[in-house]
């Protein structure tokens, strides 16, 4: 998968998006990031563009969130349709993450 950030910008790349519930569960996650975020999603690109008020996202906050996306990284770089509940459960662990208030201890790992 593609990650692209630059403030006031975030963008996601990849052929999994196109599977509507994994596209939707990842839209969802960028919604509570960032409520106030427009996001798009385009088919030609299967790119999700998220834009926000730059100042409105916590930089170090979203860096946190690379160690989780590294987790489902290699389930999506090669994606099979047998490996769309794996991740689903770690965007699923995302959400829970940041709902936690990006607070780990929160929400032990033995949950997942």
């Amino acid at each position: 998968m593609e990650y692209r950030y630059f403030p006031g910008r975030l963008r996601f790349r990849d052929h999994v998006l196109r599977d509507e519930e994994i596209r939707n569960a990842a839209i969802a996650v960028l919604k509570k990031i960032c409520p106030q975020a427009e996001i798009t999603y385009t088919e030609k690109t299967s790119g999700i563009l998220a834009i926000y008020p730059a100042n409105s996202i916590n930089i170090e906050k979203l860096k946190s969130l690379v160690p989780l996306l590294l987790e489902i990284e290699p389930k999506i770089r090669f994606y099979t349709p047998q490996k769309k509940q794996a991740i689903l459960d770690g965007i699923k662990k995302i959400e829970v993450y940041i709902l936690s208030d990006f607070n780990p201890v929160q929400h032990p790992e033995s949950r997942f």
